[in-house]
């Protein structure tokens, strides 16, 4: 069997400066258990989940799509989470913005999901089964093109 081969089409990050924001309330809530009690077991404690909830942001702050013969693939800086939706249950390809309270990472969104690493404009795919598929893009003109392009062609 032969192995598809992906195009990148799209990668979409958090602005660098909504990044370093992160990083530094991040360093600021780490950093104060240690500062306030010393390197104590107890003090530690409070270290922990918050570099657990540093980690799980981090992987959050870039997206990438790419499309083979057959699929779209969506996945996050570390590879997962990861989406694969078959081209064929693609209905329509479409551009909508999307509020800024649904925030970036995968969120519930009315009758589908949103798959998004920054920006206020999405991709809405809407697949046969009736649900949407919302894919964040800085370009969305270009990705929704190559969508487009690729489902045209199969």
């Amino acid at each position: 069997m032969r192995e598809q081969q992906h195009h990148i089409v799209s990668q979409n990050a958090l602005s660098q400066r909504t990044q370093v924001a992160i990083v530094i309330a991040a360093a600021m809530i780490i950093g104060w258990p240690i500062a306030a009690y010393g390197l104590k077991t107890s003090s530690l404690f409070g270290v922990v989940i918050p570099c657990l909830a540093l980690i799980i942001i981090a992987a959050f702050r870039r997206m990438t799509v790419s499309i083979t013969e057959t699929e779209l693939h969506v996945s996050f800086v570390y590879g997962w989470p990861r989406r694969a939706v078959q081209l064929n249950e693609i209905a329509e390809v479409s551009i909508h913005r999307m509020r800024a309270i649904y925030g970036w990472g995968i969120r519930l969104v009315p009758n589908g999901m949103l798959w998004r690493a920054g920006g206020h404009h999405a991709v809405r795919l809407e697949l046969k089964n009736g649900r949407y598929l919302y894919i964040g893009s800085a370009d969305c003109e270009a990705l929704a093109s190559a969508i487009n392009e690729r489902l045209s062609a199969g």
